[in-house]
């Protein structure tokens, strides 16, 4: 009896801590930068659209706030194939960057290849490259949008760094359980994590759409909570505007929960670029993907909790 009943807890945690669960693969990006090579700039996922005969790509950007596709660059596949385009409804919208834009609906979306069924998928008009009717050849993966927290929200997103790759789960696996939690502030499906800096606890954006700064902040708070002259600065852009932003050391380590982080520069522009941003949602700045490159991040939507690994 003692054998069986430790064969059964055998199998048991087997099958718990062994499950296999349904990975979604991702890419780093990589792109120059004021004559700088970055290799980790945007996440993209592998998606399929209608289960159209083509190979697309979106980025990952948690940041944002609706999934969406870009105008300019399904502008082709929308004219070859006239049951997409039926889909398209002005009368259903969603608003970026002030702009009220119709949305594609009941479109069959994949992540990979795990099916996440009929989606409402914003259409940003006159946004992103514009392509041809060349570009229904090209074997290779075109990006068309944009992948927002919309499709995750009451689910648990498991983003694993090292392996390139994250799933979507209805609860956290056991094998996830022992990971460092710390309870997150939900706001239009973004979520705003607590980090201790200079030992006070601050709420950041967690944006993966931000692959370049562990931590980017107001001018005024950089200043308060860095020391010595900049340490860097970078070129960069946002909705196709550039400017520069500049890092500087911070004082003291960077926290979350009882986990320290890696040493990392704090990121601002003179232009005041984001403080608008920072205002409206009540945050210090925002933080992203360069700080947990080395770990796999655990976004419970369900219980408003992100844990680390």
């Amino acid at each position: 009896m003692k054998q069986l009943l430790t064969f059964l807890f055998f199998v048991i945690t087997t099958t718990a801590f062994g499950q296999q669960l349904p990975w979604i693969p991702f890419n780093w990006e990589g792109g120059t930068l004021a004559g700088r090579h970055f290799d980790k700039v945007a996440i993209t996922v592998p998606v399929s659209l209608d289960n159209l005969p083509h190979k697309f790509k979106m980025q990952l950007d948690l940041g944002a706030v609706t999934t969406h596709v870009y105008g300019n660059a399904m502008a082709p596949y929308l004219e070859k194939y006239p049951a997409l385009q039926a889909k398209f409804d002005s009368a259903r919208h969603f608003y970026i960057e002030n702009q009220k834009n119709g949305k594609l609906v009941g479109v069959k979306l994949h992540l990979g290849k795990v099916d996440f069924g009929a989606r409402d998928l914003g259409h940003f008009k006159n946004f992103g490259d514009k392509l041809t009717a060349q570009t229904l050849t090209d074997k290779g993966e075109v990006h068309v949008g944009t992948l927002a927290p919309d499709l995750f929200q009451n689910q648990v997103l498991i983003i694993d760094y090292p392996h390139h790759r994250l799933c979507v789960m209805d609860k956290v696996p056991a094998a996830y359980a022992g990971a460092s939690f710390q309870p997150f502030k939900l706001k239009d499906g973004r979520i705003k994590i607590p980090l201790r800096i200079n030992g006070q606890l601050e709420d950041l954006l967690f944006d993966t759409g931000s692959s370049l700064f562990a931590l980017l902040t107001t001018r005024q708070q950089a200043v308060a909570t860095t020391t010595g002259a900049v340490q860097d600065s970078i070129k960069t852009s946002s909705w196709g505007e550039y400017y520069y932003v500049y890092g500087r050391r911070p004082q003291g380590t960077i926290y979350f929960g009882k986990k320290q982080l890696p040493s990392a520069l704090v990121y601002a522009d003179n232009l005041h670029k984001f403080d608008k941003l920072y205002a409206e949602e009540n945050v210090w700045g925002i933080t992203g993907n360069a700080y947990f490159l080395h770990n796999t991040v655990i976004i419970d939507y369900k219980n408003h909790v992100f844990g680390v690994q």
